[in-house]
């Protein structure tokens, strides 16, 4: 009787222990927020692609709009991301992935398209038109570590139809776009200004056109001048622009280029835009390997940086959109 006391509890101890055993939970994992628990977008928010996390960055500013909150929308697809565009209006998010484009369907929370085409060189940006057709900015192929003059302008309708558009005698390599709130479209063609001096006719600037909707057929060039390398670029409703200029942000007025922010020991300017209170954001960062930083400029005379997200959330991140009403 007493070995029956005895063996009872021991047994009862070996069925509890393999309880647990059977129902503890796997190891956690990094938490990420499913892109099906209805992540929203809306005007006001920021919108950039982590090519680290293969995800959209949502940067939402909390109440008073001095500070914001970072979410993450995986996408399921590998991201090197060159550009974004998001539009309220079309409820979509287009992202520009080197080698083809990701559609995000904001209403539906999910990957709409992944847009691909034998014709497609380097994918580089990407804008929605008023009439949520994609225009996309194709800066062509490779050869041998340099970009022939081969890129194309394309538009990709709401029925599913690629062609081209802005046509010009020679287009080099298309690799920025943007859009005002009349609809005008402009595109950053790389190396088709000027001749960079000393390079014995080798290398070129970047030059800047615009053409009007809806037929985008007659681009006319507004900036061709030396000085310009462009790494982000956005449109200012007041008719100037923002530019990423390597390590500098500049703004370019019809009277010339003025220095925003520099000497701040930024690594690469990849992403700018205007937030719905007409401020200036914009992301450095190099690579996927090291910190990237998303700023508001708080003051353009003392290059004054309001950080709004950094380190490894924000990591690899590649351009950057505001999302405003107007879009």
């Amino acid at each position: 009787m007493r070995n029956l006391r005895y063996a009872i509890p021991r047994v009862g101890a070996v069925v509890l222990g393999l309880m647990l055993i059977t129902s503890a939970p796997a190891p956690a994992q990094e938490p990420q927020v499913a892109a099906t628990e209805g992540v929203s977008i809306r005007p006001g928010d920021l919108v950039t692609v982590s090519g680290r996390h293969d995800a959209l960055l949502r940067l939402r500013p909390r109440k008073g709009g001095r500070k914001y909150k970072l979410a993450k929308i995986p996408l399921g697809v590998r991201m090197k991301p060159k550009g974004v565009d998001h539009s309220a209006f079309c409820e979509r998010v287009a992202v520009a992935n080197s080698t083809n484009v990701v559609i995000y369907d904001t209403w539906n929370h999910e990957v709409l398209e992944v847009l691909e085409h034998e014709k497609f060189g380097l994918i580089a940006d990407v804008q929605w038109d008023m009439s949520c057709n994609l225009i996309i900015a194709d800066m062509g192929g490779d050869s041998v570590g340099r970009w022939p003059r081969d890129g194309n302008v394309w538009m990709y309708t709401p029925e599913g139809k690629l062609r081209t558009i802005a046509f010009r005698q020679n287009w080099v390599n298309p690799t920025f776009l943007d859009m005002d709130e009349w609809g005008t479209l402009y595109i950053v063609d790389k190396a088709a200004g000027p001749k960079m001096p000393g390079t014995n006719g080798q290398w070129h600037f970047d030059a800047i056109y615009k053409v009007g909707a809806p037929r985008y057929t007659r681009p006319q060039e507004l900036y061709g001048r030396p000085g310009l390398q462009v790494t982000a670029f956005a449109a200012s409703p007041d008719g100037t622009f923002l530019i990423g200029n390597g390590d500098s942000l500049l703004l370019l007025e019809k009277t010339g280029v003025f220095p925003l922010c520099g000497g701040k020991g930024f690594r690469r300017i990849n992403g700018v835009d205007i937030n719905a209170d007409r401020q200036v954001v914009f992301v450095d960062g190099f690579d996927v390997f090291e910190d990237t930083f998303v700023y508001r400029l708080e003051d353009d005379y003392t290059c004054a940086l309001d950080v709004l997200a950094e380190g490894r959330m924000v990591q690899g991140a590649q351009g950057l959109v505001a999302g405003l009403p107007r879009r």
